[in-house]
């Protein structure tokens, strides 16, 4: 029997997504060995972060599938980017643009995030006014809400509500209410144009 044209592209989609995906469960396999250590685990998500394209898009969603807490179908993570904390948790449809950095977040179904974005694991990951610049980490998961997007270069430390905009550069340091629009450094909410 002959191939045809649909039969030899689809044998050629499948061998490219086993080469796409073995690295990536190469490094989730020794994440799994390195004794819960965000280590290993931040090193696999850097080195999957360079892998451009259709191509990294996919080994970074194969890897994140098999070590975050949750990697829903359909969610995305573009060049560049990465997450440092293995208990994320990516709903359905959330996308992460080019060079961003994820805390310990909860993004929910539908969330865009632009390029450069940071979202912190809280606003005392790095100590705190008390006990000061190296005083001890509090590590708080920050949620945010489903289809909000998120504007380029913004720096995200709070959580943010559903169906929210938060502006280019902002700067959250307080929860953000569900529907708003915030803008700013700090982050201030705006009125809607109704």
């Amino acid at each position: 029997m002959a191939w045809g044209f649909k039969e030899t592209f689809r044998a050629l989609l499948a061998g490219l997504g086993a080469v796409i995906a073995f690295p990536a469960l190469v490094l989730a396999a020794c994440d799994r060995y390195s004794g819960g250590r965000d280590d290993g685990f931040t090193l696999g998500g850097q080195l999957l972060a360079l892998v451009p394209g259709v191509l990294g898009d996919a080994a970074r969603g194969v890897y994140y599938g098999r070590t975050l807490a949750l990697f829903e179908t359909g969610a995305i993570v573009h060049f560049g980017s990465y997450f440092s904390k293995r208990g994320a948790r990516v709903h359905a449809r959330a996308g992460i643009g080019a060079y961003c950095v994820m805390g310990l977040v909860d993004l929910g179904p539908g969330v865009r995030i632009a390029s450069r974005v940071s979202i912190t694991s809280g606003l005392y990951y790095h100590g705190s006014a008390a006990g000061g610049v190296g005083g001890e980490d509090v590590i708080t998961r920050v949620i945010i809400g489903a289809n909000t997007w998120i504007g380029e270069g913004a720096v995200i430390g709070a959580d943010v509500g559903a169906d929210c905009i938060v502006g280019m550069g902002s700067v959250v340091i307080q929860a953000v209410p569900d529907r708003s629009t915030v803008i700013g450094n700090p982050a201030r909410r705006v009125p809607s144009a109704a």
